[in-house]
């Protein structure tokens, strides 16, 4: 066994900490950074699972809002299940950034405009459905994002605009 003092042996405790937390830290940002780094690059959140939704509006004909950790809507044509579903679609949603504006008729545009927790300006987007993909402007930030067609249905689910 080797002879060293006690001050030689803290030393060599904390340098092999250090090593040890060197081998996590570089193995962790092998694992994760590529990932991350490709999902960042091609695809946005449309409202981010940080923020708080406290209300939604729809072409201020429906309007949802937060009651502690449900939902309500107005007018009341979606059950609950539908209304939490809808909502957390509308939290974790995903969008791919367009590099150029599309062409889109603007009369046919859905117009959402989304109160969150923290902001003073509500977060406006207007949305426009096409045969292929889900067309998103934000107003907010004056981006473009599209979105696979079938996400047009979790996030107005047919149910919210009867009656």
């Amino acid at each position: 066994m080797v002879k060293l003092s006690k001050t030689g042996w803290n030393n060599v405790i904390i340098f092999a900490v250090m090593g040890f937390i060197l081998v996590i830290n570089l193995t962790n940002k092998k694992i994760f950074s590529v990932d991350e780094n490709l999902n960042n690059e091609q695809e946005i959140a449309l409202i981010g699972p940080q923020n708080i939704i406290l209300t939604l509006s729809i072409n201020d004909i429906v309007a949802i809002e937060r009651i502690g950790r449900t939902w309500r809507a107005t007018p009341a044509n979606i059950s609950r299940q539908a209304l939490d579903q809808m909502m957390m679609s509308w939290q974790q949603s995903m969008g791919e950034a367009m590099a150029q504006a599309p062409e889109v008729d603007r009369q046919f545009s859905l117009e959402v405009k989304l109160d969150i927790a923290g902001q003073e300006q509500p977060l406006a987007l207007n949305f426009y459905a096409t045969e292929q993909q889900l067309l998103i402007f934000n107003q907010t930030t004056k981006q473009w994002l599209v979105m696979p067609i079938a996400m047009y249905g979790q996030l107005f689910p047919q149910e919210i605009f009867a009656g």
